[in-house]
Formats: structure tokens, C-alpha cells, sequence
């Protein structure tokens, strides 16, 4: 194609030239995968403990529901907003229509996809909150997570995430947090003032 002629469009002429000057290929690198010490569900732990989070350890799924059942009861007060099947809460998405109504959230539960050793982070797509605003505006954030789903290190976790086939996701590693003014650290500055991860 001769990128000079003059019938070419504008868009075609610069395209072309784009095409003819593009620079060779090369080859990625190989990246090494660094080794974690230590056990990720222990490395989990104390991360996300030090992050102002808190984990319970249960041992299985039905007695992370039966916890949540027992400690956290819906009330007017308390309006909770729950994506995971068999822990309802009393916030249905009928009632939370829009981004703006999470505001009105006590707490959220939500599935969590994965979770990372070397950080303390669970990984979270819009599909644990059923909308991604319930996760981030409530009071209270609460995230099943399964063991065999914790990682090593963020390498590992890349690994096994399908970004393909996620629209969006996050790495949430505790409860929001800042210490920008006067390096003092304020937890729940942009979104949830606790996190809570009920590993089984």
C-alpha cells in the first residue's frame, strides 16, 4: 500500500506510517519466581492482622455461615447486605438499586476470589458484592475466603487469576486506611472501617 497516495484517508495515511515504523519485537524476559518463606495461610494471617484486619478460622464453609448467622443478626440498625448463598441479609437488591444506596450499608458479605500469603490481600471482583459500591461503602466488610485459595506471593496469585473473564477486580489488603495528615493512621478513611475474613 503506498501510504503517500492521496486518495488514503488521513486515519490511513497515519496508520500506515505508524506501521511502517514500528519497532522491532522482543522477546519478555523470563522472570524468576521468588520463593515466599514461611506458610502462606500463616504469612495470610499475620498480614492482614497487621493491616488492622481480623481473621477467624473455622473449619468449614457451613460454620462460617453458622458464625455469621450467630454474630451478625440484621436489625434497623444494622442493614446488611449479603452476596453468598446460604447468610441472608435484610439489604436485598431491590433495596440497594444504585451505587448511592450502598452508603446505607452496616456491613457487607462477599466471597472473596483468592488470597495472597506474601500481602495479607483477597482478591475481590463486583461479582463478590453482587455491585462492587456494596463492598466498598459499608460500614463493615466481611469476606469468605477458602484456604486452598491462598497463594504464596502475588506471582503465584497472577497465576491463577482469570482477568479475562473478570471485568474488574481489586486486591483488598484490610479495612481502608490513610495517614497522609500528620502521618497519624485513620482506619476507615475511604471506605470500610473494619474487615473481617472468615477463613475456612
Amino acid at each position: 500500500m503506498n501510504i503517500e497516495n492521496n486518495t488514503l484517508t488521513a486515519r490511513d495515511r497515519i496508520l500506515g506510517r505508524v506501521r511502517a515504523n514500528r519497532p522491532k519485537p522482543y522477546e519478555h524476559p523470563d522472570v524468576p519466581v521468588f520463593a515466599i518463606a514461611g506458610d502462606p495461610v500463616d504469612n495470610f494471617i499475620s498480614h492482614v492482622e497487621g493491616f488492622d484486619g481480623k481473621v477467624i478460622t473455622l473449619t468449614s464453609r457451613d460454620e462460617a455461615i453458622s458464625w455469621l448467622k450467630q454474630n451478625l443478626v440484621p436489625s434497623q440498625s444494622n442493614r446488611i447486605f449479603s452476596a453468598v448463598d446460604g447468610y441472608n441479609g435484610n439489604m436485598t437488591p431491590d433495596l440497594v438499586k444504585t451505587p448511592a444506596d450502598a452508603e446505607r450499608l452496616s456491613a457487607c458479605v462477599g466471597e472473596g476470589l483468592l488470597g495472597v500469603g506474601e500481602t495479607g490481600s483477597v482478591l475481590v471482583s463486583p461479582e463478590s458484592f453482587t455491585r462492587m459500591a456494596n463492598g466498598l461503602f459499608a460500614e463493615k466488610l466481611y469476606l469468605l475466603l477458602e484456604k486452598n485459595r491462598i497463594t504464596d506471593g502475588l506471582q503465584d496469585a497472577y497465576t491463577r487469576m482469570n482477568l479475562s473473564k473478570i471485568q474488574y477486580s481489586s486486591l483488598f489488603s484490610g479495612p481502608s486506611a490513610t495517614a497522609d495528615i500528620e502521618a497519624v493512621h485513620i482506619t476507615g478513611a475511604q471506605g470500610p472501617v473494619s474487615l473481617t475474613v472468615l477463613l475456612y
